[in-house]
Parts: structure tokens; sequence; C-alpha cells
């Protein structure tokens, strides 16, 4: 009936990146003595995410000296691997006149050849967040005793 093609890179998409902006979480929650000062802080962590991804704003329409915080934002990353699986071989295709995939990796600055330094800053950034919240929870031990 219908051709799904599911492949391992597409399954590792679906289910890894959203772990980072929940270990931002954990390492805002980690930081902050109150829970409800935690939530009052979530939107200084999920709003840049929004702006900065290059989804809903065009990165070049973002003031030069403001793009810089989009490399410290996940969902960046995790917006170029998600359009590199689902519209990989459409910018690849040189048949397509015009080429409108081949636009939207212009316009979202994708690089099919950059995709491992996602995954390795996707990877890095959780691992510096659960790491960096493991930290402050030891010290915060170390201090109640």
């Amino acid at each position: 009936f219908c051709n799904i093609n599911v492949t391992t890179s597409d399954l590792i998409l679906h289910s890894h990146p959203h772990k980072i902006p929940l270990a931002a979480a954990v390492f805002l929650g980690c930081a902050v003595e109150d829970p409800t000062m935690a939530t009052e802080f979530l939107p200084l962590l999920f709003v840049p995410q929004l702006l900065f991804a290059g989804f809903f704003v065009r990165t070049d329409l973002i003031p030069v000296w403001l793009r810089w915080a989009q490399y410290l934002c996940s969902l960046t990353y995790g917006v170029r691997l998600a359009l590199l699986v689902e519209f990989g071989d459409c910018a690849a295709d040189p048949t397509i006149m015009p080429n409108q995939c081949a636009q939207l990796f212009e316009i979202n600055q994708v690089d099919e050849d950059e995709k491992a330094l996602y995954w390795i800053i996707l990877w890095g950034l959780f691992l510096t967040f659960r790491l960096g919240g493991l930290a402050i929870l030891r010290k915060k031990a170390t201090k109640f005793y």
C-alpha cells in the first residue's frame, strides 16, 4: 500500500534532540532553590530556542550583532538535522528547477557535510547540561551537610 522507508537516522532524530532542552531545564532546576523560580525562568530558556532556530524567523532577518546566539540553541541543530532528513534527497536532485529544497538549506545555513558536527554539538550540549546539573547538585549536597 504505502512505501514507508524509515532509516536509522530518522529514528535517532525523532527520539533524541528533545533531550537537550530537557537537560537544560534540569540544569536550570538544579541551579535554583525554589521550583517555582525554575518555572519562571523557563521562558528565558525556550523562547530564544524558537527565535534563533531559523524555523519561525529567518536568521538573516535577525540583527547581525545578535545572530551569534543561534549557535547556543540546540533547536538550531535539531532543525538542521530534521531538514537534512526530510529534504536531503530533494536538495541534491539537479533536475528540480527551481530547487526550493536547496533554497531552504541555504536560508537555514544547512550543510550536509556538517551533519556529524550537528550531532556532536547536540550531544556536547546534552552532556554539558546534564553534568553541570550533577555538579550543582553535588555542591549543594556538600553544602547542606
